[in-house]
C-alpha cells in the first residue's frame, strides 16, 4: 500500500523535481515566516523541519516533505529580493566570485522525522552589468535565492558548479530519496529520470 506524501512547497521547480521520484504528491505549501540568520546550514535545516512540521499538523497521517534553500558567502545569507533592484544588488555581489549554497530537506511522518542536507558550490559567471540589470529586470529571480536560477540556460547565470545540481535549483533528489526510502514510500531513483543525477556527488556510493 502506498503511503501519502504531501509537499509542503508552492515552488513549481521542487513539485517537477519530486515528480522524478513519486508520482502521487499532495501540494500544500506552508505559511511560515521565513527569517535568514545565524549558520547558513542550521538555518535551512531548521526552516525545512518547520515547513514540513506546519503542514504535518493538517495532515498527521501523512509523509510531509519540507525543503529550504539559502544563498551564503562567508557570513552573508541571501534570501530571495524583495524586488529587481535586491536581486541587481545581489547579483553584482555574487559574480565573478565563488558562494555556497544549501538546501535542506525535512520529512515528517507519524512514526517519527529526519532531516538532511546538501551544500554545493557555486561560481557566479562574471555578468557585465547590462547582462545583471537586465536579467534582474526579467523578474524572474523574484522567488529565487540570490537572486538567480542555475537553470536559466538562457542567462547561464553560473559559470561552475561543484554539488548537486538539484540541490542548487531547489530539492536535492539524492537526499531525499534516501528519506522517502526510510520511511517506506518507494521512491524512483532519480537517475531513471534525470541523467545528471547519474554522475551527482550526491548520489549513494552503493
Amino acid at each position: 500500500m502506498s503511503r501519502k506524501v504531501v509537499l509542503a512547497s508552492a515552488s513549481p521547480r521542487r513539485r517537477e523535481l519530486l515528480a522524478a521520484l513519486l508520482d502521487d504528491v499532495i501540494i500544500d505549501a506552508a505559511d511560515i515566516e521565513e527569517q535568514l540568520a545565524g549558520d547558513a546550514v542550521d538555518c535551512a535545516r531548521q526552516l525545512a523541519y518547520a515547513k514540513a512540521q506546519a503542514v504535518a499538523d493538517r495532515f498527521p497521517d501523512a509523509v510531509v516533505i519540507g525543503s529550504d534553500t539559502v544563498v551564503f558567502r562567508g557570513l552573508r545569507l541571501y534570501g530571495k529580493p524583495a524586488d529587481t533592484a535586491e536581486a541587481a544588488a545581489m547579483l553584482r555581489e555574487l559574480r565573478g566570485r565563488p558562494h555556497q549554497v544549501v538546501t535542506a530537506v525535512a520529512v515528517v511522518a507519524p512514526e517519527g522525522s529526519a532531516i538532511d542536507h546538501e551544500v554545493s558550490a557555486v561560481h557566479i559567471a562574471p555578468l557585465a552589468d547590462d547582462q545583471v540589470e537586465a536579467y534582474a529586470a526579467s523578474g524572474r529571480t523574484l522567488d529565487k535565492a540570490g537572486g538567480y536560477a542555475i537553470q536559466h540556460d538562457d542567462v547561464r547565470p553560473v559559470e561552475r558548479l561543484d554539488g548537486c545540481y538539484c540541490a542548487v535549483v531547489g530539492l536535492p533528489l539524492w537526499t531525499l530519496y534516501r528519506l522517502l526510502d526510510m520511511f517506506g514510500c518507494n521512491p524512483r531513483m532519480p537517475s531513471a529520470t534525470f541523467e545528471r543525477c547519474g554522475r551527482c556527488p550526491a548520489r549513494p556510493s552503493a
